[in-house]
C-alpha cells in the first residue's frame, strides 16, 4: 500500500503565516506618494480706514531733491534794427526845416517839416518832433489880435484908419471909445473929423462942440485941421471957436483923467 502524501492543509507555523500575509499584500498595493504641500495662502489685506465726509485735500506729493539750479546766462539785448535807407533823407530834410526856423523862416520851416512827415510816413521818431516845430511856426505866423481894447487905443486906431481913408471904421472905433469913456476929448474931437469927412457936418459940429467943452485948447488943432476947412466956413463952427477962445484955460482934462 502505498504511502499516504502529506497534505497540503497540514498546518504551517503562526509566525510563517503571518510574515507571508504581510509579504503579500505589500506586493499587491502600490506605493502611494505624498502629497506636495499646497503654497501658503497670502496674508488677507486688512480693509482700508473709511474716508471722512466731505472732501479731503489731497496731500501734495513730495517734489524729488533737486540739484542746485545753475545760474542763466543774461540775455543778451538784441541788436537795434537795421536803419531804413530812407532815414538818412528824412532827416536831411528835417534838419533843413530847423535851420529855417532858427532863422525865422517860419513859413518855410513849416511846409520843410510837413514833408518829412508827408514823405517819409516810416520814420514815425521824427513825426512827434516835427509837428512840435509846426505848431511853433504856427504860433508865429498867426498875427497877434490887433483889436484895440481900451479907449486910448481906439481912438489911436482910429487915426490911423482916417488917414487910410476909411472913415467908416474910424466912426465904428470912437464910438466904441465913447461908450467906454464918456469925457474922452480927443475920442469927440476925432469922432467931429470923422463924420465931416462922410459930409455930415450936423453930427460934426455936435461932437466937435462937445470936445470943446471938454477941453477948450483944442480949437488951435480944429483951425488947423485939413479935414474941417470946408467946416470952418461955416457960422456954427465959427461960434464954438469964439465960444472956446473966451473959456477960461484950463489943464486937459486927458492928463487927469484916471484910466478906468
Amino acid at each position: 500500500m502505498a504511502k499516504l502524501r502529506r497534505s497540503a492543509s497540514r498546518p504551517v507555523p503562526a509566525k510563517k503565516a503571518k510574515a507571508a500575509a504581510s509579504a503579500s499584500r505589500s506586493k499587491a498595493k502600490p506605493a502611494v506618494k505624498k502629497p506636495a504641500p499646497k503654497p501658503a495662502k497670502p496674508a488677507a489685506k486688512k480693509p482700508a480706514a473709511p474716508k471722512p465726509a466731505g472732501k479731503a485735500a489731497k496731500p501734495a506729493p513730495a517734489r524729488p531733491a533737486t540739484k542746485a539750479a545753475a545760474p542763466k546766462p543774461k540775455p543778451k539785448s538784441p541788436a537795434p534794427p537795421p536803419r531804413r535807407s530812407t532815414y538818412a533823407d528824412a532827416v536831411l530834410l528835417y534838419e533843413r526845416g530847423l535851420q529855417a526856423l532858427q532863422a525865422k523862416r517860419y513859413r518855410e520851416a513849416a511846409d520843410t517839416l510837413k514833408r518829412v512827415i508827408a514823405e517819409f510816413p516810416e520814420e514815425i521818431e521824427l513825426h512827434e518832433r516835427a509837428q512840435l516845430y509846426i505848431r511853433v511856426c504856427e504860433r508865429q505866423l498867426t498875427p497877434p489880435d490887433a483889436t484895440p481894447k481900451t479907449p486910448e487905443e481906439q481912438v489911436y486906431a482910429a487915426t490911423l484908419a482916417l488917414n487910410a481913408g476909411s472913415a467908416d471904421r474910424a466912426v465904428n472905433l470912437l464910438t466904441a471909445a465913447l461908450q467906454q469913456q464918456a469925457d474922452n476929448d480927443s475920442a469927440e474931437y476925432m469922432l467931429g473929423v470923422a463924420l465931416a469927412t462922410r459930409g455930415d457936418q450936423q453930427g460934426a459940429l455936435q461932437h466937435l462942440a462937445r470936445a470943446l467943452e471938454l477941453n477948450p485948447e483944442l480949437r488951435d488943432a480944429l483951425r488947423k485941421e485939413p479935414e474941417l476947412e470946408a467946416l470952418r466956413e461955416t457960422e456954427a463952427l465959427q461960434a464954438l471957436l469964439a465960444a472956446a477962445a473966451s473959456a477960461p484955460r484950463r489943464e486937459k482934462r486927458a492928463q487927469a483923467r484916471v484910466r478906468r
